[in-house]
């Protein structure tokens, strides 16, 4: 899996983009992408790959069908090629987990075991007029076995873990011949627990009671027809009537074969079905349904007393009992063949499986308040139930244990804990992954967000290890540039590998990224108009916390920091400050003077701010063309408001601390110079008179400036996120003012 490319049309967002991942040497790649752009469009346009669903692929707000032609070394990629790591979900319970609980050995029985339950349960099916899987709404629902653990009222939600309860069930009524879906339809089953059908019963019951009667060998609730059936049937099956061999019932009859035995019963029938009571019970079964249910009473009459209310509960057991008695080798197998599993499965240490070195994994880098297990061990490692993870939580020497949904449901996890549970089952699948030892890209799609420093350096500690792994190929994206700084340094992400994705003309483009540890150091080393413009911020913030030596020499400004704010405000100094006192103050501070030859030293520096802001385009996305429009746009921004308050005639309210103040303009104007935040204070005051519209303006100035303008050595990814496109529109409604 060296190379994979990715062409995208209408995926969920992405319009377009066309890229080949190059993993040939490096088997990482990182993405810087800003939020809203395509990180989450991206993985879940692999998601729908991995999943097997390319038809679900579109621009659902646009209803377009979307194009993914995404190739591993110039074959389509397949789902299994993939694995995508969302950034959180809530609920997610990993499916790997019975993968890393047991070995070949024992997967290979369970694969035997699973082989022969589904050969009886196909034959059940037959049997029983139910399907083992059927579609309801579209959706895959599975409908014989859970009918069969209800019916039996087993405890554990599976057919293998009550099996061996199944052997010692005793079976009351034999009756392989009729379907359960005959009797239990939801139509039929009306019909029969109405009050009319259950009186009739009992008149038949009554009836039947009196013709048992005539038979000195029938006895009521002891020896019945149904019973003397199963005798005839054994004996049949068992080749009792050879060599003259004879049976009597009761006293006086002698039944030599089966023909005669048969000719008892059908006598028997008869008289049965020759009663008023039972033609009046196949009368009121008229409709299409119970025509149905009276086809099998007319073939076996003796059902009509299992059909009572208090009785049906039996039939269904009795019917279940009766299919699997009729494919007895099967059944007797499946029991042999889990009960070995069984034996195996007691002897497996959860110490010592991949499950557990997950765990171990999580545990020692991740810090949560609860310790971990599976509580149904056996049903987990079949694969007949999910596993069931439970929560010890410790306060001193009293233990409280809680599984999943009750944990969801009291609602205890903070966020971090919650998304650290989420990681876990991830960490589950990528054991599993490691273990089956196939080549994997792995999309990682924001997967630190909202975590604590902690476990956020936990995390990039577990994608380092798993970069060390040849056959993952992972591409990490992320919308923090601080995270992606990290990863990209952490796991020694070679320099073409570090991407930042663009946006440009619609289309999605992944281009190198320029300053790979921090643009503040690409800048000092190439000190060309628009870098040295951009590190004004910077120079400042580095002033800020460090001693003020006033090397700047302007008169009237006492300390270097005031200088350069006054290249970030517009102040009464703004404009006599040139790139010569640009360069003294670099010097001094950042150790860096070699400004291009080009630079003119004796012009002044904010003109040259418009200058550029006027030339930059929206393709020119790159963070120093960012700083730039953020500054020339509060300039102008400030510029309006001074002007529009020093020609406004009435008083202006203003805060200073918890107080109100009202006054002049020449008072307003006062405060701002002693003021920190000079752009928010003059709106402050401008809102008071201005035009709706052009406060609407400067409001966004407010909202988008201070972070772009104000950025240190850390923090600096709000103007990152920032697109070009919105600053440049907003520099230009500013110039209109």
């Amino acid at each position: 899996m060296d190379k994979i490319n990715v062409n995208l049309e209408y995926c969920f967002g992405i319009e377009k983009m066309d890229y080949l991942f190059n993993f040939t040497d490096d088997n990482v790649i990182a993405i810087y992408a800003r939020n809203g752009l395509m990180k989450t469009s991206f993985s879940k346009t692999l998601k729908k790959i991995q999943d097997d669903q390319r038809n679900l692929i579109k621009d659902e707000i646009f209803g377009l069908d979307g194009i993914a032609n995404v190739t591993k070394d110039g074959a389509e990629i397949q789902k299994d090629d993939i694995f995508v790591i969302k950034s959180f979900e809530n609920s997610y319970e990993s499916d790997s987990i019975t993968s890393l609980l047991v070995n070949d050995e024992i997967k290979n029985k369970i694969s035997k075991v699973l082989k022969l339950k589904e050969k009886l349960i196909k034959s059940l099916e037959k049997y029983s007029g139910l399907k083992m899987v059927k579609t309801v709404g579209g959706k895959k629902v599975y409908e014989l076995e859970p009918i069969i653990i209800k019916d039996f009222n087993f405890s554990e939600n599976s057919f293998l873990l009550n099996i061996k309860k199944l052997a010692n069930e005793t079976m009351e009524y034999e009756c392989s011949n009729i379907k359960y879906s005959s009797i239990f339809d939801d139509t039929v089953i009306k019909k029969i627990t109405s009050r009319e059908f259950q009186d009739k019963i009992d008149d038949f019951i009554l009836k039947s009671e009196e013709i048992y009667s005539e038979y000195e060998f029938l006895e009521k609730g002891k020896f019945t027809l149904p019973k003397l059936k199963d005798i005839g049937k054994a004996l049949d099956k068992d080749k009792f009537f050879v060599k003259d061999n004879h049976m009597f019932l009761g006293d006086n009859l002698e039944i030599r074969n089966s023909e005669d035995l048969n000719i008892k019963i059908g006598e028997i029938e008869e008289k049965i079905k020759a009663t008023p009571v039972f033609q009046e019970i196949e009368k009121m079964l008229s409709d299409s349904k119970g025509i149905i249910l009276k086809d099998i009473i007319e073939s076996t009459p003796d059902i009509v007393t299992f059909l009572k209310v208090n009785k049906l509960d039996e039939l269904k057991k009795c019917l279940w009992l009766s299919y699997i008695s009729a494919e007895k080798s099967k059944f007797d197998e499946l029991v042999a063949e889990y009960k070995s599993l069984e034996q195996e499965i007691d002897t497996v240490d959860l110490d010592d499986t991949p499950w557990k070195r997950a765990l171990n994994i999580f545990e020692e880098r991740f810090t949560v308040p609860y310790k971990m297990k599976i509580s149904n061990m056996k049903g987990a490692i079949i694969g007949e139930s999910v596993p069931r993870v439970e929560f010890a939580f410790k306060r001193n020497d009293k233990i409280v244990e809680m599984d999943r949904d009750y944990l969801e449901k009291i609602d205890v996890l903070s966020q971090g804990e919650k998304r650290a549970l989420y990681l876990l089952n991830i960490i589950f699948d990528i054991e599993r992954i490691r273990d089956e030892g196939n080549e994997k890209l792995i999309i990682v799609d924001d997967i630190a967000d909202s975590f604590d420093y902690k476990n956020k350096y936990a995390i990039v500690e577990y994608l380092y290890d798993m970069a060390k792994e040849d056959k993952f190929h992972l591409i990490i994206l992320s919308h923090n540039f601080d995270f992606f700084r990290t990863v990209s340094g952490r796991l020694n992400i070679k320099r073409e590998n570090r991407l930042c994705a663009e946006m440009v003309n619609n289309k999605i483009e992944l281009k190198q990224e320029k300053y790979q540890k921090q643009p503040f150091e690409h800048w000092k080393k190439h000190l060309n108009k628009r870098n040295i413009l951009a590190l004004i911020p910077f120079a400042r913030n580095i002033i800020e916390y460090s001693e003020d030596r006033n090397i700047g020499g302007l008169c009237g400004i006492d300390k270097d920091y005031i200088l350069l704010t006054h290249l970030l405000h517009e102040k009464n100094f703004t404009d006599i400050i040139t790139f010569d006192v640009l360069k003294k103050v670099y010097k001094e501070y950042l150790g860096v003077d070699g400004f291009d030859e080009t630079i003119k030293l004796t012009s002044s520096v904010c003109p040259e701010i418009y200058i550029i802001a006027d030339s930059i385009s929206k393709s020119e996305v790159d963070l120093e063309n960012k700083i730039i429009l953020a500054v020339a746009i509060r300039h102008k921004a400030e510029i309006y408001m001074i002007n529009e308050i020093n020609n406004y005639t009435g008083n202006i309210n203003w805060r200073e601390g918890k107080t109100t103040k009202t006054g002049t303009v020449e008072a307003f104007m006062h405060h701002i110079s002693l003021s920190r935040n000079q752009t928010r204070e003059l709106f402050s005051g401008f809102k008071q008179f201005g035009d709706s519209d052009k406060v609407k303006v400067l409001e966004e100035v407010n909202i988008i400036t201070p972070e772009n303008i104000h950025l240190n050595s850390f923090m600096y990814e709000p103007i990152l996120d920032m697109d070009i496109l919105e600053l440049i529109n907003l520099y230009n409604e500013v110039k209109t003012l």
